[in-house]
């Protein structure tokens, strides 16, 4: 478990880097404000295809070659970045990025190889931990890198480091990390490829709903992720710098949670009921956020998305690990992770189409609208499972 933690650290602190410095890059390069979200969209349409791609690839020939494929994939997006120069190229770097983060559901799926039922709550909280403390540390890093005011616009120093903490991250795949499926599994998966196919997955009743609903709440959660940047930094004057130490006070808090207290909140109150908890405090969140005059004055309602986060993502990852077969894991958690970058693409796009006409507090309280259907699915996969 150690080593893939510190393999998925590396790789989300890349990730984490590029986050702060993105919006003022792309106004650099003449894109309006409104169309930024857009951006972020993109990163996430890449995961959409990519999640369910490596999830049931992963099933098929192991969980290490397709980590190794995908890291490869994420330093060449980097780079690519680095030299973007036109929309379109930042566009094509943050797509392939975002096909490469699909390898997400195959991180996921590596848990859910090595643990039981038991364990495995505080294993996916250990693994959500890895990504928020790549949080911690990406966005600050980023953001102290880029500087502050006209410095702020230098995305090449940023995305070579991000490079390289995926280069290092591939390394540490290739030298360290054993396979977790068993060939016994792989030949079921590639005999049965069928299991694959998101059609049949989401037939599942219960499997269904808990698709649905992480779609319903990451879209309406992405844009808040999409419009807090530009929002910040037109309303509150935030500098890339200051949105980097906001972001790993969000990581603090969400580490906090995933890494020490998820595993004892599981077994006292069980993951559906964290998982409601987690979607009312993300829509508080959203519903008051936009309400801040100053940065101080974000610090409560992005402190509630942070824990809110934390309760959510590794508590409907359980629900969802539960439904799934050895030989099927990797389709499974990728389909699930499918829906989830569906939300995230979904999102930056209606924060978009909403923000230009109404504003950019619009997207926070359409968002805490939307975020609260998920209570219904939620409550509807309970009864599924209790049939």
């Amino acid at each position: 478990m150690l080593p893939l933690f510190l393999i998925v650290f590396l790789d989300l602190v890349g990730f984490g880097m590029i986050i702060p410095v993105l919006p003022f890059y792309a106004e650099r390069l003449g894109i309006a404000a409104a169309l930024v979200p857009v951006y972020f969209g993109l990163y996430s349409l890449g995961q959409l295809f990519g999640a369910p791609l490596w999830g049931a690839a992963s099933d098929r020939v192991g969980r290490r070659p397709i980590l190794l494929a995908t890291l490869a994939a994420n330093v060449a997006a980097n780079m690519l970045l680095a030299i973007a120069g036109t929309g379109w190229l930042l566009g094509l770097s943050r797509l392939v990025s975002g096909l490469a983060a699909g390898n997400i559901s195959t991180a996921y799926a590596y848990v859910t190889d090595i643990t039981d039922d038991h364990s495995r709550p505080r294993a996916l909280g250990l693994l959500s931990a890895a990504f928020g403390l790549g949080f911690v540390i990406g966005p600050a890093l980023g953001g102290l890198l880029a500087g502050g005011g006209d410095e702020g616009n230098n995305i090449a120093r940023v995305a070579h480091a991000a490079a390289v903490m995926s280069a290092i991250a591939f390394v540490a795949t290739a030298a360290i990390l054993k396979e977790s499926h068993g060939p016994e599994h792989r030949a079921i998966a590639k005999a049965r490829p069928e299991r694959a196919k998101w059609g049949e997955i989401v037939t599942r009743p219960a499997l269904r709903d808990l698709m649905v609903l992480t779609l319903v709440v990451v879209g309406a959660v992405a844009m808040l992720q999409s419009t807090f940047s530009v929002w910040g930094a037109e309303s509150l004057g935030l500098s890339p710098r200051t949105l980097g130490v906001l972001f790993g006070y969000l990581g603090v808090l969400s580490v906090t949670v995933q890494g020490g207290l998820i595993g004892p909140l599981t077994r006292q109150y069980g993951a559906e009921r964290l998982t409601r908890w987690g979607i009312v405090l993300l829509a508080i969140s959203l519903a008051v956020t936009p309400l801040a005059s100053t940065v101080a004055q974000t610090l409560i309602p992005m402190g509630l998305y942070a824990v809110g986060s934390a309760l959510f993502v590794p508590s409907v990852s359980t629900l969802v690990a539960t439904k799934a077969g050895p030989e099927e894991r990797g389709a499974v958690l990728g389909t699930f992770q499918g829906f989830s970058s569906l939300g995230r693409v979904i999102g930056p796009f209606l924060a978009s189409i909403v923000a230009g006409p109404l504003g950019l507090r619009s997207p926070f309280w359409f968002g805490a609208v939307i975020s609260l259907g998920g209570l219904w699915f939620l409550q509807h996969a309970g009864r599924v499972r209790s049939k």
